[in-house]
């Protein structure tokens, strides 16, 4: 008898210590809408949830990080395939134009509370080289504490290394 009241107490405490995670996981199924990225988005100048790279501006980024990289279009689409994979991105949609543009959609959760983040991303063929564009933004809250330019960051030092393989 003493052990079946062990067992339901802890039960109970797993159930109330676990419960703000299941509340903060309705939170995020209900008010997460799931957008349906098939353009470049861009990023509003006073955001603390959105990072953006591009030829032309940036935001939360460093603006000497370059958006040319010296590889065909081909090979910084496998670098991003890759760095996707390996960041356990979900896939969303992808599109191949006319003229050798590559565009994706994928999806980042954070680990433990399991926020949506988008990330997009377009490459331009220019001869042998690729003009790039990055995107990533939290779907929730006002700030993402870093996560989105340190995101960006990391595709792009992947998309880089591939100038060294070309």
């Amino acid at each position: 008898m003493e052990d079946k009241k062990r067992g339901r107490g802890l039960l109970l405490t797993l159930l109330l210590l676990s419960s703000p995670w299941l509340f903060v996981q309705g939170w995020i199924l209900v008010a997460a809408d799931d957008p349906d990225h098939t353009s470049m988005p861009t990023c509003p100048a006073s955001t603390a949830n959105c990072a953006y790279l591009s030829a032309e501006s940036t935001v939360r980024m460093d603006a000497e990080l370059t958006a040319v990289i010296d590889a065909n279009v081909s090979e910084v689409w496998q670098a991003w395939v890759g760095w996707s994979e390996e960041n356990n991105l979900r896939p969303g949609h992808t599109e191949l134009g006319e003229g050798g543009e590559r565009f994706a959609h994928g999806v980042a959760i954070t680990p433990f509370w399991r926020f949506p983040d988008d990330v997009v991303v377009q490459f331009q063929p220019q001869g042998e080289t690729t003009t790039i564009t990055l995107y990533s933004a939290s779907r929730l809250g006002v700030s993402d504490l870093g996560v989105n330019p340190d995101r960006l960051e990391s595709l792009h030092r992947a998309l880089v290394a591939v100038q060294g393989n070309s």
